[in-house]
């Protein structure tokens, strides 16, 4: 752990910065039109499923506030996630667990929302909140995905995704990212999630780091090193990636993947 945490300060002016990323290498190398595939959920969806690259089931749309008003809040699971089709950095994003006796549906937090609840939200989404430069938007609801056995003891209450980013079809990096409660259950480095770092040629984490704690070693709360995990189905998602890539045409290409208990990775 050690060793690894050295290697990352010695190298640390070397990291690539979001600016640079975004006019070196997003802007540079991907066309538009694979860019507005890309900043959209729904579209991502067709062109994953085309590519025979599983994606979390599509419940139902919401495009306007008209539908939103026809719309049957009953025909909705017990579990779901409700997030905007263009959303930026998990914003708008809802996970729900659970529903109660009466009907108020439960986060990872406990806490539990209304149908009232549900529209607000939802006309937030419309009214483009979400989304990049506060444009109109859609609302979709999706299956959760129930957490892969691998990560039981290592994030609390949601489902960890991992982070692959490819280059010109050849994966280079790729990170975890784990729900925390400080998070409320949500992989969001923003809210609290614990990011740790994967060896791409072997899908192992290595080092990890924690919002205002920075490097931490541990599990916050428990004795279970972040380095040493063995992310499972490696392989198949480093093939995903490329098939992602030839499918999108993004020549870089950020792809995110959960890990179902029984599906396995789905993107």
């Amino acid at each position: 752990m050690l060793e690894n945490l050295f290697k990352v300060l010695k190298n640390k002016r070397k990291v690539l910065g979001m600016n640079e990323r975004n006019l070196e290498y997003i802007r540079k190398y991907n066309k538009r039109k694979a860019i507005e595939i890309a900043d959209n959920k729904i579209l991502t969806k067709e062109v994953l499923t085309k590519a025979q690259i599983p994606t979390p089931k599509l419940i139902n749309v919401i495009k306007s506030y008209q539908e939103l008003e026809k719309f049957d809040f009953n025909s909705l699971p017990n579990s779901f996630v409700l997030k905007p089709v263009s959303g930026l950095e998990g914003g708008g994003i809802d996970i729900f667990y659970n529903q109660d006796k009466s009907g108020r549906w439960i986060r990872a937090d406990k806490s539990k929302a209304t149908v009232s609840d549900l529209k607000k939200q939802i006309t937030d989404i419309l009214d483009g909140k979400y989304s990049l430069n506060q444009t109109p938007d859609f609302a979709l609801f999706e299956e959760r995905i129930k957490t892969h056995k691998a990560f039981k003891y290592f994030t609390y209450k949601g489902t960890p995704d991992i982070r692959l980013i490819s280059f010109n079809q050849i994966p280079v990096m790729a990170f975890l990212r784990l729900p925390t409660r400080e998070s409320n259950g949500k992989a969001n480095l923003a809210l609290g999630a614990i990011a740790t770092g994967i060896d791409i040629a072997n899908g192992v984490t290595t080092f990890a780091i924690h919002g205002k704690a920075g490097y931490i070693e541990y599990i916050p709360g428990t004795k279970l090193e972040v380095s040493g995990l063995k992310i499972p189905y490696w392989d198949r998602m480093l093939r995903y990636a490329i098939e992602a890539q030839k499918a999108s045409g993004l020549n870089y290409l950020a792809i995110d993947f959960l890990i179902d208990r029984e599906q396995g990775p789905v993107s």
